[in-house]
């Protein structure tokens, strides 16, 4: 079964947009296969073009009088080794296929210096529009302000407070919390447990405080007490969490719940504890959605993998590139928007996943 909360390849872009945030789409179309496997071989830093020919600010300057296909559109990627950002750049992909316009795409491969350098080369290649999944907001805020003022930049997935038109990012605490609630279930009311977590690294300043504070809540709201144990990174990615998960199981041998603040984190540590043959840890993500931790969840509830929280990379792309591209051919004004939209947040385990689960989703 399709995911219900998938969008349709955008409509028409170049028509004003409401102010109202976007919280539920309709299905994704299925197309976007061949872009993924595309995306699968760039290099970590290379920068590519697809598409037509080659701030904070309510005044900052658009494109006005330009179509949407004359467009050209800088995408800046914060990373493309998680399903989930390699997800985001294919759909982006996709979308300046079918609008026409030019889509420049750098990957900062985790480094915020990286990106600004990245965004001012795009800057003096003469785009139109920036779309950005910020690494690190206190690194990179002043350089991207200054963009911001020139021409209109949009966040997606991860932005930076008071920079830009505005942020389009899932309710990553909601999210968290919505699966911390699902995991206190499968542990019962009363439980008090051990828990580990994988975390995002030193740069992951807003988006996994905020997953980890609301799947923890989630938890004590369930009636779960908790201890955590120990906390490391794994910057978000399934081949850094092995490791990460290997040592923290060497140290506590029996801790309770492994937590990844992603799935991708999350399916490091399952198959740690697999190899292991551990049959008391469990694993929880507090977000993304990805089909290979629903694939876990399918199996049955006594599956050690217990829940995620949902976290679409195709919705917030269109609503992103939807906004960006209306405000850069000046069909709407920054001020149209409200500094923050969140795509539609749920908390998903065996009892519902199969209303979740896709087998051809990119992610």
């Amino acid at each position: 079964m399709s995911r219900p909360d998938r969008s349709p390849a955008m409509s028409k872009i170049n028509t004003r947009l409401s102010r109202k945030t976007t919280n539920a789409r309709s299905k994704i179309g299925t197309g976007i296969g061949a872009v993924a496997a595309a995306v699968g071989l760039l290099a970590v830093s290379a920068c590519t073009t697809v598409g037509g020919t080659a701030g904070a600010a309510d005044d900052a300057p658009s494109a006005a009088g330009k179509k949407v296909s004359e467009l050209k559109v800088g995408l800046l990627s914060r990373q493309l080794d998680a399903p989930f950002y390699t997800a985001m750049t294919a759909r982006a992909k996709e979308l300046a296929k079918k609008e026409g316009f030019t889509l420049v795409s750098q990957n900062a491969n985790g480094d915020p210096v990286a990106q600004v350098n990245q965004a001012q080369t795009m800057m003096s290649q003469g785009v139109d529009l920036m779309i950005v999944d910020a690494i690190s907001p206190s690194t990179e805020k002043t350089q991207l302000k200054q963009i911001a003022g020139e021409i209109p930049l949009v966040f997606m997935d991860t932005g930076i407070p008071d920079v830009g038109v505005t942020s389009v990012t899932s309710d990553n605490a909601k999210s968290g919390e919505l699966s911390g609630g699902l995991t206190a279930k499968r542990f019962g009311s009363g439980k008090s447990i051990d828990v580990a977590i994988l975390n995002g690294g030193p740069n992951d300043e807003i988006v996994g405080p905020a997953r980890q504070k609301g799947f923890l809540k989630g938890l004590k709201d369930g009636g779960v007490k908790y201890k955590i144990i120990a906390s490391t990174s794994a910057v978000y990615a399934q081949d850094k969490a092995v490791p990460a998960t290997e040592s923290l199981l060497a140290a506590h041998p029996d801790v309770d719940l492994i937590l990844g603040l992603n799935d991708s984190m999350a399916l490091g540590a399952l198959t740690v504890i697999q190899d292991q043959k551990n049959d008391h840890t469990l694993v929880a993500a507090a977000a993304d959605g990805q089909k290979q931790a629903f694939q876990q969840m399918i199996k049955g509830c006594d599956s050690p993998y217990v829940s995620t929280g949902l976290n679409s990379p195709e919705l917030a792309v269109d609503r992103a590139f939807e906004i960006g591209l209306s405000v850069a051919a000046g069909e709407s004004k920054p001020d149209d928007y409200q500094p923050n939209e969140y795509t539609k947040a749920a908390g998903i385990d065996c009892h519902n996943v199969k209303e979740y689960y896709d087998p051809n989703s990119v992610f």
